[in-house]
């Protein structure tokens, strides 16, 4: 309706009087492009979104986080595929399925699922900045923790921007519900220990190194590697807070 009525406006006013179009704000492109939760829950809801790729190689880690240990076991997974590669063995192709349930590698010949992570396991995330179309995630449990290398068909940014949005959206689903009950709580009986809790939990998950990136070398058979410095994205997690949040549910319900 706004676009007849802008026409209307247009059509009535003498041609030279037409004001030129002035191009919007990069503000106000910013300002449209933001994603709401109602938008991010929609493309996360049931099976999500999904991105084609080829499994690099999986590596037990000792941590659960880690620039450095990330980057050795990236350029680890990595030879070892070169080494298999020379041998006439290929990379596993597979879709990388992203929802709100978490992270699903399916393998893509037979559409079985190969692993299945939930947001809560993933406590790492690490955009390769040398090589623009690999990234890596650590998961699993205290002491089970396993560095996933992946090789995106295309750029890895968008999957890696999606796993973003992804842990955002959760964080703020579980912060809104963590709200709702301190709000329940102080209307009974005016208590603040909820709140002094998910205080805690907010400070500490802010004073925490959950930021990675790596620097390793791209695959020999890769394409041209961008330089571009908007490439190196750094991605934050938010899984100690989700599975904090996850565990206070649980013992609730």
């Amino acid at each position: 309706m706004s676009n007849e009525v802008e026409t209307t406006n247009i059509n009535n006013q003498p041609e030279q009087q037409a004001a030129p179009k002035v191009p919007a704000s990069k503000k106000e492109k910013k300002k449209g492009s933001e994603k709401t939760d109602e938008f991010l829950l929609a493309r996360f809801k049931g099976d999500g979104v999904r991105y084609k790729a080829k499994l690099i190689g999986i590596d037990d880690v000792p941590e659960a986080r880690g620039d450095k240990m990330s980057q050795d076991s990236m350029m680890k997974l990595k030879g070892m595929a070169v080494a298999a590669r020379s041998q006439g063995q290929h990379k596993q192709k597979i879709w990388v399925n992203i929802s709100l349930s978490g992270i699903k590698i399916i393998d893509e010949k037979t559409g079985v699922i190969e692993h299945e992570h939930p947001v809560n396991k993933i406590s790492f995330i690490a955009r390769d900045v040398t090589d623009n179309r690999a990234f890596g995630y650590v998961c699993g449990g205290e002491g089970q923790h396993q560095f996933f290398a992946i090789k995106t068909a295309q750029q890895a940014e968008p999957l890696v921007v999606d796993l973003k949005d992804l842990f955002q959206v959760i964080y703020n689903i579980k912060k809104k519900e963590e709200e709702d009950k301190k709000k329940a709580s102080n209307f009974f009986n005016g208590s603040d220990a909820l709140t002094d809790q998910v205080d805690k939990i907010k400070l500490g998950v802010d004073q925490m190194d959950l930021f990675g990136d790596m620097s390793t070398p791209p695959d020999l058979n890769s394409p041209t590697v961008s330089k571009d410095p908007s490439c190196r994205i750094i991605v934050a997690c938010y899984s100690i807070l989700s599975h904090k949040l996850l565990k206070q549910g649980e013992t609730s319900d």
